[in-house]
């Protein structure tokens, strides 16, 4: 049995695979460098069903676009949270062996000094870029690193050429506003150095005009060599918030309220064919009230978050579609990969209602109905909005049940128009030794990830058979797939404390636990989480993390 531990133009690609691997060295002729560019687009808390590609009715053409001219990749997983799974997409390997067992706060006393919780990406670990910078390409990152503020773990240090990046896992959209009160100051750099933010600042349009200017600046000193461009949008992440005009593009637009917004993601998802023709909509989230059941004031507090959320995702898209113009009218585009992705679930936690922030919020934002999604506004979208933009699957961020690790995902290949859905499974470690073989070079020892090339090019072989075992572990929460079936062990009330057993090819939003009729397979898939553990330094947390 394969044992696979961890997480968390065909023409025009095959001719570039073939080109020359290295750029041409100074005193020789020139060579054209045929290779594609490889765009990376990340955004941080998406939900499943937010794009129209993938069933929502949030106006995002651009990404529509290119997700239906490409390949939908409707089984496509990360961790459940933010930088375990950035660790893994930097490394191809299990966030674990990055470093990045957990992230920042969250990590407990007995985890403090393991290898396997440093909270940075780890130096035994090379990154993608640096690997790619290796193989003679550009690279460039602006966005959200979240993978170590130390000297020596930034991103310019860890492979990038050039870089505009927030240290942490959010901030303020329009300011240094920090994520939390602690933080006092959000911390952004440019090339490693501290970075004052302009009074004009708005985090998606700036990081794509930054991203543009990096593009335009390395192809003056040489038009040659590819780009691996990262861009790490740090929205829809909250604090939810967007332009103006935006703003009162979606005013009102959801006063459906959350539950018949899921029913209609449910619809849509079903329609644009991104979810099982029997999957059904998980309709309860513990502690979640009804919509009927809330007040008028508590209606209009949410029908405004999810319209600024709506905004903000809107507002991706159109930088995307900037972004996308430029790279044509600068010939980049007819020879560029372009990859998009979440890092997580939606973001159900009510962060503005924690007792370590609460006081902080209510002294220093205005989160009335009026003023959420601006600047002076500090908000989630909650559970009930969270929970509808993932539709088939249960739960969201943080929790390694299908709605916090199955992401919206696709990719557009140059050169041909294929228009297909691809249900295979694959995880966000698969991308770096993806990019690898199209860059050129040979898979590195630590990839435990594999290359998703063949199958994007119309290969018709799984990328995991069968037999293949893919095991997770964040927070202390448990899963292990091989197959059809998965595992899964969270604490209440997102589960029971003990071990799970679900069919996913039959229920998608894990609500029929198989233990009692299938033990012996229980029993297996447990022991081959702890053979998981035991291979990459799991250390559970010895009481349970609240997020």
């Amino acid at each position: 049995m394969n044992v696979v531990l961890r997480i968390g133009g065909t023409l025009v690609i095959a001719a570039a695979l073939s080109a020359c691997s290295e750029p041409a060295r100074q005193g020789q002729d020139v060579v054209e460098d045929e290779r594609p560019n490889l765009l990376l687009i990340v955004v941080d808390d998406l939900g499943y069903t937010d794009l129209g590609s993938f069933g929502g009715e949030i106006a995002t053409p651009n990404l529509d676009g290119l997700a239906r001219s490409g390949v939908r990749l409707t089984n496509f997983h990360s961790s459940a949270s933010c930088a375990p799974t950035r660790a893994m997409l930097m490394s191809g390997t299990d966030n674990h062996l990055a470093g990045m067992g957990t992230q920042g706060s969250l990590r407990t006393p007995g985890q403090a000094d393991s290898p396997a919780y440093q909270n940075r990406l780890s130096a035994d670990v090379d990154s993608l870029a640096a690997v790619l910078g290796s193989l003679g390409y550009r690279t460039y990152m602006t966005g959200k690193w979240h993978l170590g503020s130390d000297e020596g773990y930034l991103p310019n240090a860890r492979g990038f050429d050039r870089s505009l990046a927030l240290m942490p896992g959010g901030a303020g959209h329009f300011d240094h506003t920090p994520l939390v009160e602690a933080l006092q100051s959000a911390d952004w750099r440019l090339d490693d150095a501290p970075f004052t933010l302009p009074e004009s600042f708005y985090s998606t349009t700036d990081l794509t005009d930054w991203m543009m200017r990096f593009v335009a600046d390395g192809g003056e000193q040489d038009t040659r060599a590819p780009f691996f461009a990262y861009l790490a949008y740090t929205a829809p992440h909250w604090p939810i918030q967007a332009p103006d005009a935006l703003l009162e593009k979606y005013r009102g637009a959801y006063s459906m309220g959350y539950d018949e917004l899921l029913e209609a993601r449910m619809r849509g998802a079903a329609a644009a064919g991104v979810v099982a023709p029997a999957a059904q909509p998980v309709r309860h989230t513990e502690g979640v009230p009804v919509w009927v059941s809330l007040s008028e004031d508590e209606k209009a507090g949410f029908v405004a978050r999810m319209g600024a959320y709506a905004a903000m995702v809107d507002s991706i898209d159109q930088n995307v579609g900037r972004l996308l113009t430029y790279l044509e009218e600068s010939d980049h585009l007819a020879n560029t990969v372009v990859v998009f992705m979440s890092d997580n679930g939606a973001e159900g936690h009510a962060m503005e209602y924690l007792p370590s922030l609460a006081g902080w919020v209510e002294q220093t934002f205005d989160n009335t109905p009026a003023s959420i999604g601006t600047r002076r506004s500090y908000v989630t979208i909650g559970e009930g909005w969270a929970r509808a933009t993932a539709a088939p699957f249960r739960l969201s961020k943080a929790r390694v049940s299908e709605g916090g690790i199955r992401v919206p995902a696709f990719v557009h290949l140059p050169g041909e128009v294929r228009g297909s859905i691809d249900d295979a499974y694959m995880t966000v470690m698969d991308l770096a030794p993806t990019f690898v073989e199209i860059a050129g070079g040979e898979p590195r020892k630590q990839h435990r990830g594999r290359s998703l090339l063949s199958r994007w090019r119309g290969g018709s072989a799984p990328v995991y058979d069968e037999e293949d075992v893919i095991a997770f572990e964040v927070y202390g929460r448990r899963a292990v797939q091989r197959g059809r079936y998965k595992a899964l062990l969270m604490e209440p009330p997102f589960g029971t404390g003990d071990w799970q057993l679900y069919d996913l090819r039959v229920d998608t939003g894990e609500q029929s636990d198989l233990s009692a009729e299938l033990p012996d397979l229980r029993s297996e898939l447990i022991e081959l989480w702890e053979a998981y553990a035991d291979e990459v330094g799991v250390i559970l947390p010895e009481t349970p993390v609240i997020y």
